[in-house]
């Protein structure tokens, strides 16, 4: 048996990683959960407190009834239009809808979340990060205790109740996942026909396809350091696939850096560079769906929370696949990371009833499929499945490696 690996604190560019058992790890990022950025196309920003807007929404008349639009603060643009497709199904249930605020940097989105969840011009919900990034919010008062939501959705069936800690605070639950990611390995389908290479088994038939995609003039590997979250990428894989336990306990703060295996893991990567399969480290992060989508660079390392940035670059779930990345050892344990960002009630939060109704009802299987089916990611609730083939395959893939 392997691990199930999620990311916590931040490597390298500072993104969190955390470690946690099979099932729904979470990031904080998310994760691993890694910090999942803006993926392009952004809203223009007006970054006061409450990401732009008076907090307090009018609750609007659908001609049936008064629904409350209940306000989130969130940092992903191409989230705007799901947050709104699973209020229209919250409206049905609550009489709640979502009326998302976009504030594409992740950076200035952390500093009007902190801050605002000190006054009453909070939004009413937040989009966050799992882990300690959420017990810090805890912590300040700035969220509130949704403990009763969660013991009803794991009661029904829509959560692993064993995740409970990761959305906790001092034996309080204080968020809900919003969606379940893994950190696989993209790569396009037709570039590897072309070379006539397949997705690897092993390290040794990693190596051997990045030096066939290099020598046939195709890039074999994207990574870049100019989203500054993106630059722990690359390690936090290496290294996960080096030794799971040691990743845990590097993540859990018990190891150091400095440590050998961590050391073996910065040289490896050091090999990769060198050998030069690697796209250059200042390319543009918001450039990675097209070089993908092109054949210019042919795999990815990234959560499955970016499968649709890449169907909308153009690609069809025939043309691109993804894969676990295999041990570098034979025989070592295989393992994957994995990922959730959170929503969380303000403690604040100028609706707060109508919130908490939304918290309530979050992962109800009515509110989730349409959710998942527009991120076209997987869901934290088990009985939601994605009609998706790529993620299919994913899960398929986890579930037989045994992580």
């Amino acid at each position: 048996m392997g691990k199930v690996l999620s990311p916590r604190r931040r490597i390298a560019a500072g993104l969190s990683i955390v470690a946690l058992a099979m099932g729904l790890a979470a990031c904080s990022q998310g994760s691993q959960s890694p910090t999942a950025p803006s993926d392009g196309g952004v809203d223009e920003p007006t970054e006061t407190a409450d990401g732009g807007e008076d907090a307090a929404q009018t609750p609007q008349d659908d001609g049936e009834g008064t629904v409350t639009m209940v306000t989130l603060n969130e940092d992903r643009s191409d989230f705007d239009e799901p947050f709104r497709l699973a209020g229209a199904e919250l409206e049905k249930i609550v009489g709640a809808g979502i009326d998302p605020r976009n504030v594409p940097s992740t950076e200035n989105y952390q500093q009007i979340v902190r801050q605002a969840l000190q006054t009453d011009a909070t939004t009413d919900i937040v989009k966050w990060w799992n882990g300690y990034r959420l017990q810090e919010l805890a912590r300040t008062g700035g969220l509130a205790d949704i403990s009763a939501a969660w013991d009803e959705a794991a009661a029904n069936g829509w959560v692993n109740p064993d995740t409970r800690d990761s959305f906790s605070y001092d034996g309080k639950v204080y968020a809900m996942p919003l969606y379940k990611t893994y950190w696989m390995i993209f790569y396009n389908k037709d570039v590897f026909t072309e070379v006539g290479i397949e997705p690897p088994t092993t390290w040794a038939q990693f190596e051997e396809n990045n030096d066939k995609l290099k020598a046939a003039g195709v890039t074999p590997l994207f990574a870049t350091q100019e989203g500054g979250w993106t630059s722990f990428i690359w390690f936090a894989e290496i290294l996960s696939k080096l030794d799971p336990d040691f990743y845990v306990s590097l993540m859990d703060g018990d190891s150091k850096y400095t440590d050998p295996t961590a050391v073996e893991a910065m040289e490896i990567w050091a090999d990769m560079y060198e050998k030069g399969w690697f796209t250059a480290a200042d390319v543009a992060w918001d450039n990675e769906p097209s070089l993908f989508a092109a054949g210019e660079v042919a795999q990815v390392p990234m959560g499955t929370w970016r499968n649709g940035t890449f169907q909308d670059a153009g690609l069809t779930t025939d043309q691109y696949g993804a894969y676990l990345l295999p041990a570098v050892n034979d025989g070592g344990k295989a393992s994957v990371i994995v990922e959730s960002g959170v929503i969380a009630v303000a403690e604040r939060a100028p609706q707060k009833d109508a919130a908490m109704d939304v918290m309530a009802n979050w992962l109800n299987p009515q509110v989730q499929q349409p959710w998942i089916d527009q991120i076209k990611d997987t869901s934290a609730n088990p009985d939601v499945t994605s009609g998706d083939p790529v993620l299919a395959s994913v899960v398929e893939q986890v579930a037989a490696a045994q992580p």
